[in-house]
């Protein structure tokens, strides 16, 4: 986001008084232990300040010996602090446990071969950094699990206190570790809030470690009421991980406590982002805030069906979509060199491509388009970025159509199309299509579904039109546009030598491309005849491009009256 910057040493602006978010700690202490603490990096376990709890995995080999109750209790009576071991077993002869705070951890290393094993060897203790301990979710812990969020609801205010889950007393006692920030644990939580408290309204996941909030994305599917959430003294980074949660309409939310709150240049700038996620909060970190400037859609009347495709009148449509029939049958074929009639001398063409950024499932890649892609987000503003978006912006008809030969072989889905001309006069036409297609020449069974937005500007030439400008952009498919996509065939021929284009459904599927025979009896055909093009290669295709029948046929209609005025539009 452009509020957002990087971590910074001077302490957010807050017009509430003076800001305690630096207690959750910016520098990070990677003196002790390094290497150790180099390797937990790349294992993805957070580094923490040296006086923040850290798990740590104890090692006592042959410890077995010893037993469970005479190495707790040696190390209770010789430690000056005390300690909570988590998930005590046994590994072969090894005994193993948990802790989860370096004081305790480093109490424990102290006490290496001074502690006598009822065998006479000196018991050797080994402490080292550790990923939190893992403890399988089976029915008996789901069970206790449950007793424990029973005890932490609130029914009258149907509120869950959640907090630090992880230290629970009740669950250490049975020597369960429930760490909200690993995915089984979560996933059980929602379960169980989903089958007993679907009516939930607050909820409250404080100091639970969460870096990420992947695992909540299907909480407020669960638990549509929540209206209160406290997310504070977590490990939360960036404020996009608030998406993932949107779907709640919050009006209360606690993030103090995150790394993301240190990194807006001001409380506006964190007020602002924080209520493109939520625009309904009212109390932001336990402060009020202004009221809220919204639209509520809620209460309003429902919103006009989306409309099709606008044309400005029926001659209109009738020749813009018989150019664009005629222009993405060639630009399906094998061959796309036959589009460099459609275009002026002079003409320009750009491609834009990028991943679509409302699209949550894994996209397929677009590297395909990645090295023509005239994308200004991704060019810098100095002279080389300048320099690439001129190089990038083809001119002329044969560098326009070397490109376009470059580009993957598709096919587009008719159906799918919707065409809005914006403007149309003697010397000038402009109109955006928009639809889906399929990448075709792929090794891949399901080739990958894009979505396309492409603004064609024209000039009247001959009896059609030339692009002058042609900007193409190529995104992924929606889930929606994915379902929908390929499921129909598209429009076929009527009993009429052409199909007369209908608002709905204006495009017809045409064959792949044309021979050269082909082409000339259509040009041949329309001038003879004096129909546009699109009519032309319709009598023709429908009469198996038999040229004296075709001709025949026209001549009979053409006495009966029953060919429209729109087969002759220029």
């Amino acid at each position: 986001m452009g509020d957002e910057q990087g971590p910074s040493t001077r302490p957010r602006y807050s017009p509430y008084g003076v800001s305690n978010r630096n207690s959750a700690g910016r520098g990070r202490n990677r003196n002790d232990d390094g290497d150790q603490f180099s390797r937990m990096q790349r294992m993805g376990i957070p580094i923490t300040d040296s006086d923040s709890p850290q798990w740590f995995k104890v090692i006592i080999p042959y410890g077995k010996k010893g037993g469970k109750d005479f190495i707790l209790k040696s190390l209770t009576e010789r430690l000056n602090v005390p300690f909570k071991p988590v998930n005590f077993h046994f590994e072969q002869e090894k005994a193993v446990f948990f802790v989860q705070e370096k004081q305790e951890a480093n109490a424990i290393r102290s006490q290496d071969k001074k502690i006598q094993l009822p065998n006479g060897f000196k018991m050797i203790v080994l402490v080292k950094p550790s990923p939190p301990p893992v403890s399988e979710i089976n029915n008996e812990a789901l069970e206790k699990l449950k007793v424990c969020m029973s005890a932490r609801y609130d029914p009258a205010t149907k509120a869950l206190n959640l907090s630090c889950l992880a230290k629970d007393q009740s669950l250490a006692a049975e020597n369960l570790f429930m760490a909200l920030s690993r995915r089984s644990v979560m996933t059980s939580v929602i379960k169980v809030i989903e089958e007993n408290i679907p009516e939930l309204e607050e909820l409250d996941l404080s100091d639970n470690r969460l870096i990420s909030l992947e695992t909540l994305r299907d909480l407020p599917q669960k638990a549509l009421n929540v209206k209160k959430l406290n997310l504070g003294k977590n490990r939360l980074s960036h404020i996009d991980e608030l998406r993932k949660i949107q779907d709640w309409k919050l009006e209360h939310l606690m993030l103090e406590g995150n790394d993301v709150c240190d990194k807006f240049r001001d409380n506006n700038a964190y007020i602002s982002a924080v209520r493109k996620k939520f625009p309904k909060v009212l109390t932001l970190d336990g402060q009020t805030l202004p009221p809220p400037i919204t639209f509520d859609l809620e209460t309003s009347s429902e919103l006009p069906a989306v409309k099709g495709s606008f044309f400005i009148s029926d001659s209109i449509q009738s020749s813009t979509v018989n150019f664009l029939k005629a222009f993405f049958t060639l630009y399906d074929s094998d061959n796309r060199q036959p589009l460099m009639e459609a275009y002026n001398e002079e003409a320009l063409f750009s491609l834009s491509v990028s991943k679509n950024p409302n699209i949550e499932y894994t996209q397929p890649k677009v590297n395909n388009y990645l090295q023509e892609s005239r994308n200004f987000i991704k060019m810098g503003k100095d002279s080389q970025g300048t320099a690439r978006k001129n190089k990038l912006l083809k001119r002329g008809k044969i560098n326009i159509v070397a490109q376009l030969c470059d580009l993957p072989s598709t096919t587009h889905d008719y159906n799918s199309f919707i065409v809005d001309v914006d403007h149309s006069s003697d010397n000038l036409r402009s109109f955006v299509v928009e639809g889906v297609f399929k990448e075709t020449e792929g090794k891949s069974d399901r080739p990958p579904i894009r979505a396309f937005s492409r603004r064609f500007v024209t000039v009247p030439h001959g009896a059609g039109m030339n692009i002058i400008n042609d900007m193409l952009t190529i995104t992924n498919a929606s889930r929606e546009q994915i379902q929908k996509a390929f499921k129909h065939p598209a429009p076929t021929p009527s009993s009429s030598p052409v199909p007369e284009a209908s608002p709905s459904a204006p495009f017809s599927q045409t064959p792949s491309t044309y021979t050269p025979e082909q082409q000339q009896m259509i040009q041949q055909f329309a001038a003879q005849s004096g129909m546009n093009h699109g009519w032309s290669i319709k009598c023709l295709e429908q009469n198996g491009w038999n040229y004296e029948k075709s001709g025949e046929i026209f001549l009979e209609l053409q006495k009966q009256n029953k060919i429209p005025p729109e087969a002759f539009t220029k």
